[in-house]
């Protein structure tokens, strides 16, 4: 008899190939592990047997998470859910930590079931980068406009092709028409130590939030990349519209860098 889990992971992106397990490269080209394999690995020691582990999507190498969920079967039937996540805790590396884990119906499917997704893409503003969010944050030392970004996101919201986001290196997809449910830019206080007096000192956050039923690859940094030449004043907040009709990729700004991309959460039918 199979049991099958569910579970929420954290994890920093920058020691990471992806989250997909990669085919493994020889003395000379070493590959970094994936998150995949690396749950994989700490599941089954747990166990005792060899555990696949399917994620609600990919995130690509360097990009952080908050909010993936994934799933597996077990046979064991003496593991608990209070068990798993211990266990697992103890035996993954610290920048990889699983929140939560739940018994799920045996239809439940990490993927399939998932209805929609939130990335974030988060800007440091400020005099110099803070180290303490260098791993999750892009430092842009230039003000941005951040009332010209918020003009340029709405014309996101809906359903569009956004092919010209989309990564150049892409497998071939049957469609690249996504829908996108939310889409904001958020200028916010630090998020660590709020105790302190960095607002004053001219440091803050910038935050694009998207809440789609899907995305391409890369598809948010493309995005971001290009709201960042939207505030720098190098673009018209309407030529986002123009982007998207003309599907053009040499009209997007460049792909933002993933340490700054986060998957906040997955929403999951009842």
């Amino acid at each position: 008899m199979n049991h099958k889990f569910a579970f929420r992971v954290a994890y920093l992106g920058k020691n990471y190939c992806g989250w997909q397990r990669q085919s493994k490269g020889g003395p000379e080209s070493p590959v970094l592990p994936a998150i995949q394999e690396t749950l994989e690995d700490a599941i089954s020691r747990i166990t005792n047997e060899k555990i696949v582990v399917v994620g609600s999507g990919r995130t690509d190498a360097g990009v952080n998470s908050v909010g993936q969920v994934a799933h597996f079967r077990t046979s064991n039937t003496k593991l608990t859910e209070e068990n798993l996540k211990r266990g697992m805790n103890t035996y993954l590396p610290s920048d990889i930590r699983v929140m939560r884990v739940d018994r799920v119906a045996d239809d439940f499917h990490a993927q399939r079931s998932a209805i929609k997704k939130q990335y974030s893409y988060y800007f440091q503003q400020g005099p110099s980068p803070l180290p303490h969010l260098m791993d999750t944050t892009w430092w842009i030392y230039r003000t941005l406009d951040i009332d010209a970004m918020k003009k340029a996101v709405v014309h996101l919201r809906g359903e569009h092709d956004f092919k010209a986001f989309q990564a150049s290196d892409a497998n071939p997809l049957k469609s690249t028409v996504r829908e996108i449910l939310e889409a904001e830019v958020t200028h916010e206080i630090m998020p660590a130590f709020p105790g302190a007096d960095l607002s004053d000192e001219g440091y803050s956050v910038i935050r694009v939030r998207l809440v789609g039923t899907g995305f391409l690859k890369q598809m948010v940094r493309g995005i971001a990349g290009t709201l960042l030449k939207v505030g720098e004043g190098r673009r018209n907040p309407e030529e986002m519209l123009d982007i998207i009709e003309k599907k053009d990729r040499s009209l997007v700004g460049t792909t933002a860098p993933p340490k700054g991309l986060t998957l906040e959460r997955v929403w999951y039918t009842l």
